[in-house]
């Protein structure tokens, strides 16, 4: 009986150890989990994307701060490089990071996926926040939502809060530049081994010697100290106007300026046979030569119509006009005892066409048609007036070529230079002077503008009229000279604005 206890007791066991030997097989093992665990975090570690900022304009440092706070609230997205390891490569490169060719070289050599270009700049328009989230493979702007216009520095973060939703999209398409694989290196065939000497049979009554010690010669060469190595400075992209934009720039609706001026006159004759012509003067005389001192009120102003509604061509296209007008001015007769009241006005309309070219649209070229009149009258005292100086009223149509310039961020020049075709003159071609005249007209001006804000400026300007003259004279003609040079040369101090 005992033994049979025992028998069935081992039975037992063994019949337990099979049912659950396959059971415990079946069971899930504990590297398999470990291992898709590794896996999920090396996927997680994929998507973390390399991105930089690069701002310009007026509050760039505050959006700039803006959306590297927005990026570091992300960590598991985004790793944020500094803007000025961008413009150290840019600069080294040539090229801007704000243009699809130039974000595509700078994220080549840093290994970005996307580049964040916030542009705050103010001109021609109020302050504004553009942003666009360019692609680090090819620089193409993957995001550009509409501009924001913030009022201070301190709106900017609420803009960037506002565009962040589209941005994040644009940001989450990027992709980073493919690696560039080096060939590789030719292998060095390695030298034939030499064969292995055979072990001499050693006899087993002699005790094993040990090996002779070879003497090593000691090194007495004094230990170099480490050399420290200084980091070079990172080199400094060149600063580039606070106003350059990535994005093309909008034209303004409306533009112009009004002020005080300061104009001469001067009217010569030329092989006066008879010396019976009068010259006229208005303003200190120097060589001939009238300085401006008679005050007018001057204005121009240019309207854009179609820029609110067109972008390209014809958003450039724009109506414009000026106006001089004097005030207070007297003319004396040959006698001087007489002050005669004088007018002096000029006034043009026409049409102006804008073609802006270089960097972020920095320069601009002008073609201006017009149609103008300029009137120089001295009006009768008492029924009487000289009768040596003749009225002038030149009607004329002219054609004006113009460049503009951003200067620096503060800065703007513009100059114009154009010729006029008059198509009468007033008394000076009547039958009464010189019926036979020919005549032709240059004008100039050049003015420098220091910007107050996005919407002001005051400018300095130097304008010059100059109307010339070859009279034709015949026999018979009531006077007798060769020609004359009639120029008109101004000052203003304006207050520009621009929309």
């Amino acid at each position: 009986m005992k033994t049979r206890t025992r028998f069935g007791s081992i039975t037992a066991l063994l019949g337990a150890a099979l049912l659950l030997g396959p059971v415990a097989h079946a069971a899930p093992k504990k590297p398999a989990k470990t291992t898709q665990s590794a896996k999920k975090k090396s996927a997680k570690q994929a998507d973390v994307r390399r991105v930089a900022v690069v701002a310009s304009g007026p509050h760039a440092e505050a959006a700039r701060d803006a959306l590297e706070a927005e990026l570091a609230r992300r960590p598991a997205r985004y790793e944020i490089v500094p803007e000025s390891a961008v413009r150290s490569a840019a600069s080294r490169l040539g090229q801007d990071p704000t243009m699809t060719a130039g974000a595509s070289a700078v994220a080549s050599e840093l290994g970005l996926s996307a580049l964040l270009v916030a542009d705050t700049s103010t001109t021609g328009k109020k302050q504004q926040v553009r942003l666009t989230v360019r692609n680090g493979k090819d620089g193409k702007a993957l995001a550009s939502p509409a501009a924001a216009r913030p009022a201070t520095a301190k709106l900017v973060p609420a803009s960037v809060k506002r565009q962040w939703t589209a941005l994040e999209k644009g940001l989450q398409k990027s992709r980073a530049p493919e690696a560039v694989v080096a060939p590789p290196k030719p292998v060095e065939p390695e030298p034939p081994l030499k064969p292995a000497t055979p072990i001499a049979e050693t006899t087993p009554a002699t005790p094993a010697t040990p090996p002779a010690k070879t003497p090593v010669t000691e090194d007495r060469t004094p230990p170099r100290k480490p050399v420290a190595v200084t980091p070079k400075p990172e080199e400094k992209a060149p600063e580039e106007p606070q106003t350059y934009a990535g994005t093309e720039r909008r034209p303004p609706l409306v533009e112009g300026a009004v002020g005080l001026k300061l104009f001469g006159r001067s009217l010569r004759y030329k092989d006066d046979v008879f010396g019976v012509l009068r010259p006229y003067t208005l303003g200190l005389d120097v060589g001939g030569f009238a300085l401006p001192g008679a005050p007018q009120v001057t204005g121009d102003l240019t309207v854009y119509p179609l820029a609110r509604f067109k972008q390209g061509a014809l958003a450039r296209l724009g109506l414009t006009g000026s106006i001089d007008q004097s005030f207070g001015l007297k003319s004396t007769g040959s006698t001087g005892a007489v002050s005669y009241p004088t007018v002096a006005r000029e006034w043009q309309a026409g049409l102006r066409y804008v073609m802006p070219f270089g960097q972020a649209e920095r320069y601009g070229f002008e073609v201006t048609g017009t149609y103008g009149m300029n009137t120089f009258r001295i009006d009768p005292v008492n029924d009487e007036r000289p009768l040596d100086l003749p009225n002038v009223e030149y009607q004329t149509a002219g054609l004006t070529l113009g460049l503009r310039a951003e200067l620096t961020q503060k800065l703007d020049f513009n100059f114009r230079l154009g010729y006029l075709h008059p198509l009468s003159a007033g008394e000076l071609n009547s039958d009464t002077w010189f019926p036979n005249a020919s005549m032709g007209a240059v004008t100039g001006s050049a003015s420098v503008a220091y910007r107050l804000n996005s919407f002001l400026d005051v400018r300095l300007k130097a304008d010059l009229r100059r109307y010339f003259f070859k009279f034709n004279p015949d026999v018979g003609d009531p006077y007798i000279a060769g020609g004359a040079v009639d120029q008109y040369p101004g000052l203003s101090l304006q207050l520009g604005f621009k929309y």
